[in-house]
Order: C-alpha cells, then structure tokens, then sequence
C-alpha cells in the first residue's frame, strides 16, 4: 500500500514541476543573448523548484523502479498527463477541449486497467 501511495505521491511531484516549469518560463525571453537566458533560468525560483523537484522525483522513479515492474509502473506516469491538463486550466486558464477531455479519459481507462490486472 505504501509504495502505491509512493508512486501517485511520485506522480503528483512530476506535475507540480511541469506547472512550476511553466510558470517560470513566463519571465524569460528565448531571444535574449545566451549568458542573459542561462542567468535568468539559474535564478528564477519557479525553474529552480521545478528543476529540484523533478531531481528527487528522479530518485523516488528509481526507487519505485526496483519495486515493480516497469509494463505496470510506466504507464501510472501518463497520469500526471491528466494532472497537468487539470492545473494546465486551473493555473494558466488553458483550454480542455473536447479532445483533451477524450484523451484524459483514454488514459484513466487504460490506467485502471493496468492497475487492475495487477
């Protein structure tokens, strides 16, 4: 039980860095010279706490990696598709169109059926 709390928690973390990511990618203009770009990212604290996280996210992955197998782990990840759609709306007012929505739901059915046949 606990190492499946661990990978929703593992989850969760890879989509609060994508939002972070986000975020701090609106301060930064890719047409600024290199060494400006390089400064800007080094001292953003958005892309920091995105970046930081993701690293012991990292570590959790290869954690959880030597508790399952990999056809049952990898495709929990494409959950944090569907949390990063969901704070994609809510954080930046992207849009979920009915697409979107199809694709989300595709992933939770195939998800809870790789759950399933556990």
């Amino acid at each position: 039980m606990t190492n499946c709390l661990l990978i929703f928690f593992q989850i969760i973390m890879n989509t609060v860095a994508q939002l972070l990511l986000k975020k701090g990618i609106g301060f930064v203009d890719f047409n600024w010279p290199l060494f400006k770009l390089v400064s800007s990212l080094a001292f953003n604290i958005y892309v920091v706490c995105g970046v930081s996280i993701f690293i012991f996210s990292l570590f959790l992955w290869l954690y959880l990696l030597s508790q399952f197998d990999l056809s049952f782990l990898y495709p929990f990840g494409s959950l944090s598709y569907v949390l990063a759609a969901i704070g994609g709306w809510f954080f930046f007012s992207e849009a979920i169109t009915l697409y979107r929505t199809s694709g989300i739901f595709l992933i939770l059915v195939g998800v809870t059926l790789i759950a399933k046949n556990r």
